[in-house]
């Protein structure tokens, strides 16, 4: 057997073990607002066809720093997001604050069902129930027709530190039955903040973000896991996503 053939049939099987492995494993979706493809991925998420705003619209645009709102730094929520008949996942983005308010919250939204019925977490700047300069903390926070319960992951300050604007820092949570465990991106590395028991009945939902009292811009949405099928109804996200970028390459080499 020649060296050519040999090398030939080893890709075969290393991409027929990707495919294998992603559709074990779960599928992945990177909504990526800062790469080549921003304009497209932009227009995947904020266009999608079960997409859905809350308390106005948050000025979303795009700039080199990714999907960004803009500078009324005296809102309150302002949301935006899509359901999805999602189970189990993980979803990640980084973000900074462009300009800060009072509060500078920034919000990510896992389990998304409805503007008005989601389930999220945040960096805000100050702790549950106090005001403004009363500490930085993480919260999760379930929404039941417009009803709030809320409660901090953290308010550790060598975790989430003093937030500031122009430093990229990042969420990240995984959702597994009713269990919900977040990491924060700070000093250039994820930190254990904590986790939560799920105290709601949203067994599903799709992703989201949002701002209040801050500027905002979000590099990347990231989402993965078992619970996310690889026929999953994302419009051309699929085709933007799918293994073929990879066995192209493969191929090619």
């Amino acid at each position: 057997m020649s060296k050519q053939h040999a090398w030939s049939i080893c890709t075969i099987l290393f991409a027929v073990a990707i495919f294998f492995f992603c559709h074990t494993v779960g599928h992945a979706l990177t909504f990526d607002f800062v790469g080549p493809d921003a304009d497209k991925w932009f227009d995947e998420f904020v266009n999608h066809p079960n997409v859905e705003m809350g308390g106005g619209d948050a000025g979303w645009h795009l700039t080199e720093n990714g999907l960004t709102t803009d500078d009324d730094l005296g809102t309150g929520h302002q949301r935006i997001g899509f359901s999805a008949d999602w189970t189990d996942y993980t979803l990640e983005s980084k973000y900074q604050y462009v300009q800060q308010g009072a509060h500078q919250e920034a919000h990510l939204y896992i389990r998304w069902n409805s503007e008005a019925d989601n389930y999220y977490f945040r960096t805000i700047g100050r702790i549950n129930g106090g005001g403004a300069g009363s500490g930085y903390s993480i919260e999760w926070l379930r929404k039941m027709g417009g009803s709030d319960n809320e409660g901090d992951i953290t308010d550790d300050v060598a975790i989430v530190g003093d937030l500031q604007e122009g430093v990229v820092y990042g969420l990240r949570g995984t959702i597994k039955g009713q269990l919900l465990t977040v990491e924060f991106y700070n000093d250039n590395e994820w930190h254990p903040a904590g986790e939560v028991e799920y105290p709601g009945p949203h067994e599903t939902g799709g992703i989201g973000v949002a701002r209040a009292t801050a500027q905002i811009a979000w590099e990347y949405l990231k989402v993965n896991g078992p619970g996310i099928p690889a026929d999953a109804d994302t419009t051309s996200v699929e085709s933007l996503n799918k293994l073929a970028t990879t066995w192209g390459k493969l191929k090619s080499q």
